[in-house]
C-alpha cells in the first residue's frame, strides 16, 4: 500500500556547494535527461542509469527505421511472385514500398536532427 507521493516521502534536505558554473552545467545535464536536478543528483549518486532525451529520440528514431526496413523487406519479397499480382495490386503494393522508404527518410532525419 502507496503511502503518499514519492515526493511527499522526500523530507530530508541536502545542500550542496557549487559554483555557478558547476550549477549551470549540472542543470543542463538535468535537463537532457528531462530530470529535475533534484532527481538527477538521485539517479546519480545511486548509480542509476541516466540517458539523455536526445538518446532517447534517436533509440526510438533507430528502432522506426530498423521497422520500416523490415517493412520494405518483406514489401518486396512479395513483389517477386508479381507475375501472379494484378496491375493494381502491384501498383498497390509499389505505393506501399515507397511509403514505405519515404518513413525511413523521415526516420533518418529525426535521427539526424535529435543528434
Amino acid at each position: 500500500m502507496a503511502h503518499g507521493t514519492e515526493n511527499r516521502q522526500r523530507t530530508l534536505v541536502v545542500g550542496v556547494r557549487l559554483t555557478a558554473d558547476e550549477h549551470i552545467a549540472l542543470l543542463q545535464k538535468a535537463n537532457d535527461c528531462g530530470l529535475t536536478l533534484s532527481a538527477y543528483f538521485r539517479a546519480c549518486g545511486l548509480g542509476r542509469k541516466t540517458r539523455s532525451a536526445t538518446t532517447s529520440r534517436v533509440l526510438d528514431a533507430l528502432t522506426r527505421l530498423g521497422n520500416e526496413q523490415r517493412r520494405i523487406g518483406g514489401l518486396i519479397r512479395h513483389l517477386r511472385g508479381e507475375e501472379y499480382l494484378s496491375a493494381e495490386e502491384r501498383a498497390t503494393l509499389m505505393g506501399q514500398i515507397e511509403a514505405a522508404q519515404r518513413a525511413v527518410i523521415d526516420a533518418i532525419r529525426r535521427v539526424d536532427h535529435a543528434g
